[in-house]
């Protein structure tokens, strides 16, 4: 296989595994929007799914990256910076998702922590009650007939 062909098929393969991570990040940031909603909603056995499908997506994600960084050296070599526009326009792409992912985590985290305090609140509320006693605990016994 000539250098060419091999530059050509790195360049390939780089392009369907940054694609692919673009899928995945744009899957991730969906679901971002909906665990966003789940919170809001207080509903958290649906949100408890959406972290574990999250978990799942970030290791595809890194499994994708171990993937990507080797070829990226090797497209790197085989093209000078300029001489190919894709993969610089999809890692733009990709570093855009990145930021909107870092930032969609960040307001989940917010809704998260003032949802939690929110509940925080009204346990501390319920166990605070006032207690009032009962009215036959203020009666005190007294003569009692046994004769009948």
């Amino acid at each position: 296989m000539s250098t060419i062909e091999q530059n050509v098929a790195v360049l390939k393969r780089l392009r369907d595994m940054l694609t692919r991570q673009r899928e995945k990040f744009g899957m991730y940031l969906h679901l971002l929007e909906c665990e966003g909603e789940s919170i809001a909603a207080g509903d958290s056995e649906k949100l408890l799914a959406q972290v574990e499908m999250e978990q799942t997506i970030i290791a595809e994600i890194f499994a994708l990256k171990k993937v990507i960084t080797p070829l990226e050296s090797l497209y790197q070599a085989g093209y000078p910076a300029g001489t190919e526009t894709t993969v610089p326009r999809l890692k733009s792409a990709l570093e855009t998702m990145g930021a909107e992912i870092l930032d969609h985590n960040r307001r989940n985290r917010q809704k998260l922590k003032e949802r939690m305090e929110e509940m925080r609140r009204e346990i501390t509320s319920l166990r605070s009650w006032p207690k009032t006693a009962s009215p036959y605990a203020e009666v005190a016994p007294g003569l009692i007939d046994i004769t009948t």
